[in-house]
């Protein structure tokens, strides 16, 4: 058993020492001696290029959130990455725990270990190819950079340059770790009105009074800010096997789900920001607030219906549990393509029928008689 903090071994923190290797040794598979388990303990979620204010801010603003890390790569490519264990990484050992069972997503069964992006960048702080990007690193590449009355950026350092000073930066003392993802209870009510609703024949919709103009100046009021717990990447909708069995290698990870509408599709992430306060933003008004907090227009925000709402109409959330109810919605041809891609409402109802005959099928069970 490792005696690695398993917080440590989240963050990414440990590093190995290299030696030259013989044939039998290169030839045994390099995950035996990744410190890490890269691959299962940071996601991708998104890749970017900072050409300006604005994108140069939303990188910033992601990096308030907890289990969010940036990177940053010799070709001036950023990468976004949710940072905590996949669930079935073993504690003890760092083993898959549903390794050759159905269960693994293709992805992972698939992966070739020694071509592994993962060990050689993820498995330390700064390579020659890439730069893990914390808010400290951050603040000394902004200070690096210089704009023009555009707000383009218009000068940056080289990267013999950037690695020199960050390898020079004071080293930053770890923050307290991240509390693992909560639970969900609009979720769980979403499951219940489902359920309710069925049993007595409704078909699950929400009902609500009218409201007037005055009563909805104020849209924030009331909201449990959601907007300050939870990131969203698009995603494309799915037109294969393939990539349905990467939402399921995403939807493997706590924290991780997956948002559904019949145009857009996305990786939901639960996190929350470091300057939220009782549900309230500790900065608001103050120099160090995202400007795309700052000018985020509430009178058009999602959400608060699509996260606070249990039943939101056209949108739904999908959770590894559901995830196989999820492909039974679909048909594809022999090559694993689609063929019948289904609708938010679809999808929303099958898996309320599973959860409804799951129930009563349960209720029947205890209702016979003990032989």
């Amino acid at each position: 058993m490792s005696n690695t903090p398993w917080n440590s071994i989240a963050e990414g923190v440990i590093t190995f020492q290299e030696r030259p290797l013989n044939y039998k040794e290169a030839l045994a598979s390099p995950c035996a001696s990744c410190p890490t388990s890269a691959c299962c303990t940071h996601l991708p979620l998104h890749t970017f290029n900072i050409t300006n204010m604005i994108e140069l801010d939303h990188a910033v603003y992601l990096l308030n959130f907890d289990r969010i890390e940036l990177g940053l790569s010799a070709s001036g490519e950023w990468s976004v990455y949710y940072r905590y264990p996949c669930r079935f990484l073993n504690r003890s050992d760092f083993s898959c725990t549903i390794h050759n069972t159905p269960e693994q997503p293709q992805i992972c069964v698939n992966y070739n270990p020694y071509q592994c992006w993962y060990k050689r960048v993820l498995t330390r702080s700064v390579t020659d190819e890439f730069i893990r990007v914390d808010r400290q690193r951050m603040e000394y590449i902004i200070s690096l950079l210089t704009f023009d009355e555009f707000r383009n950026i218009v000068a940056t350092p080289d990267w013999e340059t950037l690695i020199e000073g960050i390898n020079n930066l004071p080293k930053e003392i770890p923050e307290r770790a991240a509390e693992p993802p909560s639970e969900d209870p609009v979720a769980e009510a979403w499951q219940q009105l489902a359920i309710t609703a069925g049993s007595n024949g409704a078909n699950g919709a929400e009902g609500e009074r009218g409201h007037t103009y005055d009563e909805l100046r104020s849209p924030c009021s009331g909201c449990q800010a959601y907007c300050c717990k939870t990131l969203i990447f698009p995603q494309a909708q799915p037109q294969s096997t393939d990539n349905l069995d990467y939402l399921k290698f995403c939807l493997g990870f706590p924290g991780i789900e997956l948002g559904i509408a019949d145009d857009t599709w996305s990786i939901i992430v639960k996190t929350t920001c470091r300057h939220l306060q009782d549900n309230r933003c500790s900065v608001y008004g103050k120099p160090e607030r995202p400007l795309l907090c700052k000018y985020y227009d509430e009178w058009k925000c999602t959400y608060k219906v699509n996260f606070g709402m249990p039943r939101p109409p056209g949108y739904l959330k999908i959770k590894l549990e559901q995830f196989k109810w999820l492909t039974e919605c679909f048909e594809f041809d022999q090559h694993g393509n689609v063929t019948q891609f289904p609708s938010a409402e679809l999808v929303r109802s099958y898996i309320e029928e599973q959860w409804r005959s799951a129930r009563s099928k349960a209720t029947e069970e205890n209702s016979l008689p003990i032989a």
